[in-house]
C-alpha cells in the first residue's frame, strides 16, 4: 500500500517567516542548553573556583549568563532588571567597573541561591 502525502501550497512570505520563527526557536534552545551547561559548571565547582571562574567572565557572558541565572531564580532585583536592558538595548556599550563589579557578585550570589540549584536539578 502506497501512502500519498498531500503538500499545501504557501505563500513564500508566510512559509519564509515560518522557517525564520523554527531558526530562532532552534537557535534559543541552543543558547539556552550552552548556558545551562555553563551553570552545571559553576555549580560543580566548590566556592573559590566558582567564584574565580565567574569573576573572570567577559562582559557578554557575564550578562547572558546573569540573565539566564536570573530568570531561573524567580527573584526580583531593580538592579539586574536595568543591567539587563541597558545591555540588551546597547550591546555594544562597555559596562563601568562598578556595574561589572555588581554584575558579577549578583551572578555569584544567584548561581548558590536554593531557587536556582532546584531549578537546575528540575531541568536535567
Amino acid at each position: 500500500m502506497t501512502q500519498k502525502t498531500k503538500t499545501m501550497e504557501v505563500p513564500v512570505a508566510i512559509a519564509d517567516r515560518v522557517q525564520a520563527l523554527i531558526d530562532g526557536y532552534e537557535a534559543k534552545a541552543k543558547f539556552d542548553a550552552e548556558l545551562r551547561e555553563k551553570v552545571n559548571n559553576f555549580l560543580a565547582m566548590d566556592g573559590l573556583s566558582c567564584e574565580m571562574a565567574v569573576y573572570s567572565l567577559p562582559q557578554k557572558e557575564l550578562l547572558d549568563t546573569l540573565r539566564y541565572v536570573y530568570e531561573l531564580s524567580g527573584t526580583n532585583s531593580k538592579f539586574v532588571k536595568s543591567i539587563i536592558t541597558l545591555h540588551r538595548d546597547n550591546p555594544k556599550k562597555v559596562l563601568s567597573d562598578a556595574q561589572r563589579a555588581s554584575a558579577k557578585s549578583m551572578l555569584f550570589n544567584l548561581i548558590n541561591d536554593p531557587s536556582v540549584v532546584s531549578a537546575m536539578k528540575e531541568q536535567g
